[in-house]
């Protein structure tokens, strides 16, 4: 009961405000209540309050786990009950825009009390256009709870521990035109991790650090709706702890980007090359340790179809830091192809993700060498009943195949009622 009444409150307030849903997709990771992907904003009109462009939404959700915890040996079943409001706020100016994202979220548990019941996300973030050819984008992210593990590890190798932490993400980007064909591009971005408390799960967890890239590169107008860039990077990751310095690390890449149409129903924004990294303090204390020489890949190709619908095939081939035992990093590749049907009231998506995670060092306690092999299936149904509210739900199976005390298997089905933009 003291679920639903909270539930109930969060529902009438917001059936207060004259708001529109027109909600669509489905989550990417199996816990469903990472982020505020599920309430995104679809193209309806918001409401005008003075200079902003008002666009509030709110999501109830049922979460069925298998798996909670992602555990190896003691799997445990739970029902997760959620409440997430998003409010937006976009400012135009011109051919710029402001704009301004805060979204709680409430999280309980049927069986269980949860050691972090609440998350939030916040995002302010801009893009401007002036009349000399330069074009600036600026965004500041802010993290706060335990489930969104990806903000933190984005190959997967931190699974939800129970323990908190914070992120601030810094990016900027700018492209200079100086002639109708040709710029520069700059990019810079800058992140700071922060954990408080200790993690529920032991064995699970992560380190403060500091991370920055810097990008500079050569643009090019292939033709009328697509970009070419060649571009150099300069990365640093640097762990707080002094018993993390094997993790730290500088990286270099050179790589050949493009953006925009490949054709009229495909658009790509990808980017392939070079990287090397070096990992001083691993290559002169871990024996056997080598660093990460090869090709780097991450972006995505888009067939859009009739009705809205469209394909989307994701590639990902990148090295990333790591905490198991004394390796320093492991090596991610991955592809996911998604499906999104839109047929007006009826709206759905299908996906699938297939995911490798190499590991250099065998594991000091096993003496056997970790290799992850991950598997992500989802199906998901929406309905949207009226201009103001959509149903919808979807079941996720997701597999990591791993050494023993990392493999799991976690079986969602997911349950959304959503009110708003």
């Amino acid at each position: 009961m003291r679920i639903l009444k909270r539930m109930l409150i969060f529902l009438v307030i917001a059936s207060c405000l004259p708001v529109v849903v027109n909600a669509q997709g489905f989550p990417s990771a199996s816990r469903r209540s990472a982020g505020s992907q599920g309430i995104s904003p679809q193209g309806n009109d918001p409401i005008v309050v003075g200079p902003f462009l008002f666009s509030p939404a709110l999501q109830l959700s049922w979460e069925n786990h298998s798996n909670l915890w992602q555990s190896a040996t003691e799997p445990v079943k739970d029902d997760i009950y959620v409440a997430r409001l998003r409010l937006l706020f976009e400012v135009p100016v011109r051919e710029s825009f402001i704009r301004i994202s805060y979204t709680p979220q409430y999280r309980e548990s049927k069986n269980r009390n949860l050691h972090n019941s609440w998350d939030h996300y916040l995002e302010v973030s801009g893009d401007f256009e002036f009349s000399n050819g330069l074009t600036m984008g600026a965004a500041y992210r802010l993290v706060d709870g335990d489930v969104a593990t990806d903000e933190v590890d984005p190959g997967g190798e931190l699974i939800l521990s129970g323990r908190r932490f914070s992120k601030h993400s810094f990016l900027l980007d700018a492209d200079y035109w100086f002639t109708a064909r040709d710029g520069l591009a700059f990019g810079y971005t800058a992140a700071k991790v922060e954990w408080r408390g200790d993690p529920v799960i032991e064995g699970f967890s992560w380190y403060d650090y500091d991370q920055s890239s810097l990008r500079l590169g050569w643009l090019h107008q292939v033709n009328p709706t697509l970009v070419m860039d060649v571009s150099y990077s300069y990365g640093e990751y640097e762990p707080d702890n002094i018993t993390d310095q094997i993790r730290e690390y500088s990286s270099q890449d050179v790589t050949v980007g493009f953006r925009g149409q490949l054709g009229e129903s495909l658009s790509t924004e990808i980017r392939a090359g070079y990287m090397q990294t070096d990992f001083a303090n691993a290559s002169e204390n871990v024996p056997g340790f080598d660093d990460f020489s090869g090709i780097m890949v991450k972006g995505n190709v888009i067939w859009a179809l009739a009705h809205g619908s469209k394909f989307r095939l994701d590639l990902v081939r990148q090295p990333f830091a790591s905490n198991y035992d004394l390796n320093s990093y492991y090596t991610g590749t991955a592809a996911r192809l998604l499906f999104d049907l839109d047929m007006g009231r009826l709206f759905g998506q299908a996906r699938a993700r297939f995911q490798t995670n190499e590991y250099q060092i065998p594991d000091s306690l096993l003496g056997e060498l970790r290799t992850d092999d991950l598997m992500i299936l989802g199906v998901g149904l929406g309905f949207r009943i009226n201009d103001r509210f959509s149903l919808r739900g979807s079941y996720i199976y997701e597999d990591r195949d791993s050494l023993e005390p990392y493999t799991y298997l976690n079986k969602v089905w997911l349950l959304d009622l959503i009110f708003g933009y």
